[in-house]
């Protein structure tokens, strides 16, 4: 198949929905679909079309910012379109939605962000307004169970598929590094790993917070960066803890395998998640987590197994889970294996690729001249 991938957030961005539809393209090219990424000029990324990983990307001069995105990234597809043929475009995160309708092709959406939580939870006019917003898509994909019911909650009269997010368990892998003399950390203290974006909905005021609570000793590595930083590094020193902390500021992916080889535990205090990328690169490496029991964690986290789940909002818990973690070497070694072991079988990328293609085939091939709405209602 020719396959498009379309989102407003793509490499070199870091986070999540970045990250997702880099290693989704990538799979799928690996398994020998054409793949055409259509983005912004995002960094330095700048050129009108490249080559990444085996994809084409495609990067119109839009800006991000509505109403202009929507008006000038459908212009853009109508006439891309007029000249190349599609078979299926896939859009991912909110922000292209709208420039995608009235397209003559099937159009398939993945639900990846708490953006769409918190819209919903303003009331019935948002949710009216999200299920408009959704009239033309022929699949929703979601990459957690709260994301599945929170679509089926706006009344998108479609079909609903949960598949997670993947990881690439041949690049994140266990190893030597170097990272732990670079951070001036002893070969036998513990580090605990936050890889995430510093903001609200990513837990890490509360993980500050049980930091300062902690009552083994441990080295605190964040890599990442946000609004929220200030804020933890405040409640830190308050707590006597900054000079225990390392921050690495945002780190492009391609590094981060040697940063989760240096660290002996990685924490997810998120309020709200879907199967969480870091996470999965997390456990591919070999650590085990301690995370928060929201959307999609629990489906990562085997408690007990491949390491521990607490309540959200729960300094003290994320503390206690963390304290035990540091205090055992026998266990954290018996739940990295495991978590590793749970990485390769179930979220693979190759796994989760092939997973997308067969939604992909409900709509292409015999199925190519039937309208979006026909195929919606017979799935």
């Amino acid at each position: 198949m020719r396959i498009g991938l379309i989102t407003a957030d793509f490499y070199p961005n870091v986070g999540g929905v970045a990250a997702h539809v880099v290693e989704l393209g990538r799979a799928l090219a690996k398994l020998g679909h054409s793949v055409d990424v259509i983005t912004r000029p995002l960094g330095e990324q700048r050129q009108r079309t490249s080559e990444l990983h085996g994809m084409t990307v495609h990067r119109p001069p839009i800006p991000k910012g509505k109403p202009l995105f929507t008006w000038l990234m459908r212009t853009w597809l109508k006439a891309f379109l007029q000249r190349e043929s599609l078979d299926v475009l896939h859009i991912h995160g909110l922000r292209p939605l709208e420039a995608t309708v009235g397209l003559d092709l099937p159009v398939i959406f993945t639900n990846h962000t708490s953006g769409f939580l918190k819209r919903i939870e303003k009331g019935p006019a948002a949710r009216r307004k999200m299920t408009r917003r959704l009239a033309h898509i022929a699949h929703v994909l979601a990459p957690s169970d709260e994301l599945v019911a929170a679509t089926r909650a706006v009344d998108y009269p479609g079909p609903v598929d949960f598949i997670p997010n993947g990881v690439d368990a041949t690049r994140f892998t266990p190893g030597p590094t170097n990272q732990r003399a670079a951070w001036k950390v002893a070969e036998d203290e513990v580090v605990v790993l936050l890889a995430r974006r510093l903001v609200e909905k990513n837990g890490v005021v509360v993980f500050a917070d049980a930091v300062t609570r902690l009552q083994n000793a441990a080295r605190i590595v964040f890599a990442g960066d946000g609004a929220e930083r200030s804020k933890v590094e405040q409640i830190l020193r308050d707590g006597g803890c900054l000079d225990r902390c390392v921050f690495l500021g945002n780190v492009p992916n391609p590094d981060m395998p040697d940063i989760y080889r240096a660290a002996d535990i990685s924490v997810l205090p998120s309020f709200m998640e879907a199967t969480s990328i870091t996470g999965l690169e997390s456990m591919a490496c070999g650590l085990p987590l301690v995370g928060t029991r929201v959307g999609g964690i629990p489906t990562l986290i085997r408690h007990e197994e491949t390491g521990l789940l607490v309540d959200s909002h729960d300094p003290a818990g994320l503390a206690q889970g963390l304290d035990r973690l540091i205090a055992d070497r026998n266990l954290r070694a018996t739940m990295g294996q495991a978590a590793r072991q749970r990485a390769v079988t179930h979220f693979a990328w190759e796994h989760i690729a092939a997973q997308t293609v067969d939604v992909y085939q409900r709509y292409v091939g015999d199925a190519g001249n039937v309208s979006c709405n026909q195929l919606r209602q017979a799935g």
